[in-house]
């Protein structure tokens, strides 16, 4: 009955997030010239993907002094999941097409205005903002001239989600804009000011990005802004209950990705010479290490060695071991090898959920091991990083452990 109870949860939870944004009542909003406008595509990436995005958005328009119109999080069919919890295009109330959810639906957007003041949603803005002062026949998409230049010239691409976001959101783009010499790492002296200098805000009111403002991997300022994220009360009141119902304390938690799409993704780790990929370098911090496809992609006997290892460290730390453990995935929990394998710790997982919540529950473990590769993963480190709680990697959990070396790429932008 726990089961179905968070199943019926994390339905309900769905339908009133996606139904939030059609009962909003917001203040007027009022147009400020002085500082101008800076909006952006989330198009690359599921939520958590989304969520560093974000996080970047903020501290590139925090330096560039405009207000951030922030998106919608963008909700893929072919990322929710099914009855079965399988990823698919049969979602939860069967929805087969983008779903998008308000940031602040998901997020405190009080909290978030803590780093940054100037901050509002895509939706006040094009309802109250946009009719009066970005009027259509007049709206222009930024970016930078080697994205233009693969894409004849203009910053608008067809496809999903490059042309269907906008559209979705009610913008038609009329003219490109594009730019060259301009980076978005404001962290460097005088980028900011360059910005600034080539499009004032005098001139450039409606700066719209066809991609995010970020650099990869993310800095380490960046990722310090997950202290600005905080779920919103229908998020984590269920799982809380969940927790208070199904989870013995003190618990753990694990991150296993394990599905085609992600094992495809680790098979390009064979050659053994990828200093990192996608957000790996959460766990391979020193210079010239290699991730490895362990850290990528684990069996069956790599998750129960690591667990019994990470076991082993707890013990000779003293610290209490767990009475339960929860596993969130993204295809196969492993809850009946875990089982049998420790009989003594109470094995659970969430049937078809909220990403959201997984990473909420994941948050609030005593203890938790991770995937090293994973962006869903990193929103868990980050969280937990700020809190001062343990992290651990699959693959990389003995801390003597040497990774292969090979040399380091630069961090690069995204186009």
């Amino acid at each position: 009955m726990a089961h179905l109870s968070a199943v019926a949860i994390s339905l309900t939870v769905l339908v009133s997030i996606v139904g939030l944004g059609q009962c909003r009542n917001v203040g007027k909003l009022e147009w400020d010239a002085s500082k101008g406008y800076m909006m952006y595509c989330p198009c690359s990436g599921r939520f958590t993907g989304q969520v560093e995005q974000l996080m970047s958005a903020l501290q590139f328009s925090k330096a560039l002094g405009r207000i951030l119109v922030a998106p919608s999080f963008i909700n893929y069919p072919c990322g929710r999941k099914d009855a079965h919890g399988h990823f698919g295009v049969q979602a939860p109330m069967h929805i087969d097409r983008n779903a998008y959810v308000q940031v602040d639906e998901y997020f405190d957007l009080d909290e978030i205005k803590k780093f940054y003041p100037d901050v509002i949603t895509m939706e006040d803005f094009m309802t109250e903002l946009a009719p009066l002062y970005w009027n259509e026949g007049n709206r222009v998409a930024y970016c930078s001239n080697g994205l233009a230049d693969n894409n004849g010239g203009k910053c608008t691409r067809d496809g999903n989600p490059f042309r269907t976001f906008w559209q979705d959101q009610g913008i038609e783009f009329d003219d490109s804009e594009v730019w060259t010499n301009l980076y978005f790492n404001v962290e460097h002296a005088g980028v900011a000011e360059h910005w600034k200098e080539v499009y004032p805000a005098s001139e450039h009111p409606v700066m719209a990005l066809v991609t995010a403002p970020v650099i990869n991997p993310i800095s380490t300022a960046v990722e310090g802004l997950q202290h600005y994220l905080t779920f919103k009360d229908h998020i984590r009141q269920p799982a809380e209950e969940f927790i208070e119902k199904n989870l013995e304390k003190p618990f753990w938690g694990l991150h296993l990705r394990n599905g085609a799409d992600w094992s495809r993704t680790c098979e390009l780790l064979g050659t053994g010479d990828f200093p990192y990929l996608l957000s790996s370098r959460q766990c391979t911090g020193k210079e010239g290490d290699s991730v490895t496809r362990e850290m990528c992609l684990q069996s069956e006997e790599q998750v129960i060695a690591d667990i019994r290892y990470q076991l082993q460290l707890a013990e000779e730390d003293n610290r209490e071991l767990p009475k339960s453990i929860f596993v969130a995935t993204d295809h196969v929990a492993m809850e009946e090898d875990l089982q049998a394998a420790f009989p003594d710790i109470k094995i659970v997982t969430w049937g078809p959920d909220l990403d959201q919540m997984d990473l909420y529950v994941l948050g609030q473990a005593d203890d938790v091991i991770l995937n090293c590769v994973s962006a869903f993963s990193a929103f868990v480190k980050r969280d937990r990083d700020v809190n001062g709680k343990l992290v651990a990697f699959f693959g990389y959990l003995d801390p003597q452990k040497e990774l292969p070396k090979v040399s380091r790429s630069p961090p690069h932008e995204e186009l």
